[in-house]
């Protein structure tokens, strides 16, 4: 049966994967987040191409509206010509329709570089669009991983939770109370695996009676300077077979 220092190693370890775990429930959502912001800028290109077509069809619209009261203007300088009483009036409408109908041309063609322009922005869409079905569903499988590794460690977390649960309950109370207040006060690093002759935490060098002591017997030492509970796993006979090798 381990004891309670053993039991203590065991519960840090399970601490520790704990630790890590949420660490993980924490990032995912995170993730899951930018890679659909980034999915949705992609799709923000095509919904700027779309109002720059709407644009574009709301400045064809003004023009063709132009080039109507510019023809409503001719027809009404046509009527006043027809009963123009000299000359000079006669001439100054035919100056005046001739500069109104150069007007219509200039505003025609505008209205095909708008129509040119809107053919090049229909293209723009459709590939946009045909991109962004290419990536979409790249994202979806992304997210959907993500997702589904969200759920396994929610679950792993449960159960490792319980684990700690039961191994708390063999734990001597007084043991678990010292643990607790170290791993709260110790960014959750309660106990200090010791493989050679530094603390495994805060890697200063213990004095040789402590490491000794650590090695032959199962008292309870804390580290001198970080004050975390020293668990071996160096061995008194590891040193004997190496000699002996």
């Amino acid at each position: 049966m381990k004891d309670g220092l053993e039991l203590l190693h065991d519960l840090q370890i399970k601490d520790d994967l704990l630790k890590d775990i949420d660490r993980i429930i924490k990032e995912i959502p995170e993730r899951i987040k930018e890679i659909e912001q980034e999915r949705d800028g992609k799709k923000i290109i095509i919904e700027n191409s779309k109002k720059k077509l709407e644009i574009n069809l709301k400045e064809r619209k003004k023009f063709e509206g132009d080039i109507l009261q510019i023809k409503d203007k001719i027809s009404k300088y046509k009527d006043q010509m027809n009963k123009s009483t000299t000359n000079k009036e006669y001439q100054g409408f035919i100056s005046e329709i001739k500069y109104e109908e150069d007007k219509i041309t200039k505003v025609e063609e505008s209205i095909i570089e708008k129509m040119l322009e809107s053919d090049d922005i229909m293209q723009e869409i459709r590939d946009s669009e045909q991109e962004y079905e290419g990536i979409k569903a790249e994202y979806e499988n992304k997210i959907s991983d993500h997702k589904s590794n969200l759920e396994y460690h929610i679950n792993k977390k449960q159960k490792e939770t319980k684990i700690c649960d039961t191994l708390k309950v063999d734990i001597p109370k007084n043991l678990l109370k010292k643990y607790e207040a170290l791993y709260k006060n110790k960014n959750g690093k309660a106990i200090s695996s010791v493989e050679t002759e530094f603390c495994g935490v805060c890697n200063v060098k213990l004095r040789p009676q402590l490491l000794n002591d650590l090695i032959s017997t199962n008292n309870f030492i804390t580290c001198e300077n970080c004050g975390r509970i020293l668990f071996k796993i160096i061995k008194e006979d590891e040193e004997e077979n190496k000699q002996d090798s």
